[in-house]
C-alpha cells in the first residue's frame, strides 16, 4: 500500500480541500476532514503507485510539505526495541531486554545500545486502542410465579448474562527513530522502569517518562522533537506490518514524520516518489 501525507501547508485548509476534491474525484467536505484533524494529513492510500506518484506531484507543484511512502517500509511498534530496562552510558543509552518488544512477551536477548548521535527523531505520540472485554453480570429480579406459591412472600431469583464493553485506553509513547535506519526504539509511559533517572524518579509513571524525553533531548540535541501525534486524529485504513501493534495509525503516522526529519536532514532536502 501507498501512502500520500501533507506535512506542511502552503495554503489554507478550504483551498487545498478544494483542489484535493478535484484531484481525487471526492468532495471538498470530505477532504476537508482529513486536514482539519491535523498533520501530517493522510490523504490518499492505494495499492497502486502511480496515482500516488500523480497526486505527490500536484502536492508539490501547489506549495506543500507532501510525500508518498510505501507503507511496506513501516515498523510496527511491536517491532521496535523496546526501552523497558536500560541505563544511560557516555555517548548512549542502553536497552537491557530489547526482545521484550511488542505485545506479546518474547525471550530475554542481549543488550542494545542506542548511540546518541544516531537519534534521527524523537516523536512523542499517544497510541490509542479499543479493547473488548466480555464480563459476567448477574442480577436479582423479581419472580412472580414464586410469589404466588409462596402465599405473597416476595421471592426473586439470580439471573447471569453475558455483556460485551469496549472501552478505548490510551497511553503515552515515545518513538526514537535512527539515521542509520537501523530498528527504531520505543519508550512506553507505562511498563518502563525508569531506572536511568536516578535519584531524581519521581512518583509517577507520567513524570517520570516527561523526565525521560527532557533528558533524551538533552543527550541527543540534533534530533527533531514533534509531539503532533498526542493531539486528535483520524484513523487511516492501515492494519501494520510484522508483530501486532496496538495503534498501527500512530505508527504510520510517526513513520511519515521521521521520513520527514530524514528529508530535511539530506542534501538537497530531496525525498523520492515511490516506485
Amino acid at each position: 500500500m501507498f501512502v500520500v501525507a501533507i506535512l506542511e501547508l502552503a495554503t489554507s485548509v478550504e483551498a487545498e480541500a478544494a483542489a484535493l476534491a478535484a484531484d481525487l474525484g471526492s468532495t471538498a467536505y470530505e477532504q476537508r476532514l482529513h486536514l482539519v484533524a491535523g498533520l501530517p494529513a493522510v490523504v490518499l492510500t492505494t495499492a497502486d503507485p502511480a496515482p500516488a506518484r500523480a497526486l505527490l506531484r500536484s502536492l508539490r507543484a501547489r506549495g506543500h510539505g507532501a510525500l508518498a511512502v510505501d507503507a511496506a517500509a513501516v515498523v510496527s511498534s511491536g517491532d521496535m526495541v523496546l526501552l523497558r530496562r536500560g541505563r544511560l552510558e557516555p555517548g548512549c543509552i542502553v536497552a537491557e531486554d530489547p526482545a521484550a518488544s511488542g505485545v506479546a512477551a518474547a525471550p530475554a536477548a542481549a543488550a542494545e545500545r542506542l548511540p546518541f548521535d544516531d537519534v534521527l527523531a524523537l516523536i512523542r505520540a499517544t497510541q490509542r486502542q479499543r479493547v473488548t472485554s466480555k464480563v459476567e453480570v448477574k442480577e436479582r429480579k423479581f419472580a412472580p410465579g414464586s410469589t404466588m406459591m409462596t402465599g405473597g412472600l416476595v421471592m426473586s431469583k439470580t439471573v447471569t448474562r453475558e455483556e460485551t464493553r469496549v472501552n478505548d485506553e490510551r497511553s503515552e509513547v515515545l518513538y526514537l527513530f535512527r539515521k542509520s535506519g537501523e530498528r527504531p526504539w520505543l519508550l512506553r509511559e507505562r511498563g518502563a522502569s525508569y531506572g536511568w533517572l536516578g535519584g531524581t524518579m519521581a512518583p509517577s509513571s507520567l513524570q517520570n517518562f516527561t523526565a525521560t524525553v527532557a533528558l533524551l533531548r538533552q543527550r541527543a540535541p540534533g534530533a527533531v522533537h514533534d509531539e503532533r501525534l498526542t493531539g486528535p486524529r483520524r484513523q487511516v485504513p492501515f492494519s501494520g506490518n510484522g508483530s501486532p501493534s496496538p495503534d498501527p495509525t500512530a505508527d504510520l503516522l510517526a513513520h511519515l514524520l521521521a521520513c520527514w526529519a530524514a528529508r530535511a536532514s539530506a542534501p538537497g532536502g530531496g525525498a523520492a516518489a515511490p516506485g
